[in-house]
């Protein structure tokens, strides 16, 4: 068992006992949970509090599990930062309408591939976030916050189809992401994270739990992913918007 495999199975093996101990005090259970979270079925939550599962707990996730056990994030993983536990804090505040006349949506990543994927997203972006008004918000959006609503940039071009430009994404198209969708719903392009790579694909479900990751550009072969490889995946969200901004000079 590699060091990070430990590191996952030390922490499902605490967010199971932790689950164990208090769901009964708390009326708890992973039905329950899952509605809470979002996730589609009971089994991504079984996943999660599997110490011998390999599909991944994102920080964030765990920070929602510490919040509905009324635990620390740290009970559950002891290497969480508390710098980390703030930062989230502060994102979910700036998710929020920033003026009684205004939303702001804020960069998730700094960029997430449209290709073989990207692991290194630390380097600047010239659009780190975007203001709506109240109602031209709703109007796109058909809801009234910011709430677990994010915007990315497209880095790459493997989902641009020149014979159907206006549905397909090229290289710094800016997007926006439900991340309330944190699990495979239904067919659609997500932001997922597989083998430490970040990548945005469509993504089509197959009998047996399988997922076809295709690449709308033509020049692409479709993956297929058995359901060992999807129990491996890591969804950050679902695309719901491609924000068009054309920069003209005059």
């Amino acid at each position: 068992m590699s060091e990070a495999e430990q590191r996952l199975f030390e922490i499902k093996t605490r967010l199971k006992s932790i689950y164990e101990t208090k769901k009964k005090n708390l009326g708890l259970t992973q039905a329950k949970i899952a509605n809470l979270l979002d996730i589609k079925t009971q089994g991504g939550v079984s996943h999660y509090m599997n110490p011998n599962s390999k599909q991944p707990i994102s920080k964030e996730t765990i920070i929602k599990f510490a919040s509905i056990l009324d635990v620390e994030p740290s009970d559950i993983d002891p290497d969480i930062s508390e710098d980390f536990t703030t930062l989230v804090t502060k994102a979910k505040e700036f998710s929020e309408p920033i003026a009684t006349d205004s939303i702001k949506l804020t960069l998730l990543d700094n960029h997430l591939a449209a290709g073989d994927g990207v692991i290194n997203l630390d380097y600047p972006d010239a659009i780190r976030s975007i203001e709506f008004s109240r109602d031209k918000f709703m109007e796109i959006f058909q809801r009234k916050t910011a709430n677990n609503l994010s915007i990315a940039i497209i880095d790459g071009n493997s989902m641009y189809n020149p014979n159907n430009a206006e549905m397909s994404l090229k290289h710094g198209d800016i997007v926006a992401i439900d991340r309330t969708i944190n699990d495979f719903k239904d067919d659609g392009i997500y932001a997922f994270v597989y083998e430490g790579k970040a990548r945005i694909k469509r993504l089509q479900y197959l009998s047996g739990y399988r997922l076809k990751v295709i690449s709308d550009n033509p020049s692409y072969e479709p993956e297929i992913l058995e359901k060992y490889q999807v129990e491996q995946i890591h969804f950050v969200g679902k695309l719901i918007k491609k924000l068009t901004l054309d920069i003209v000079d005059l």
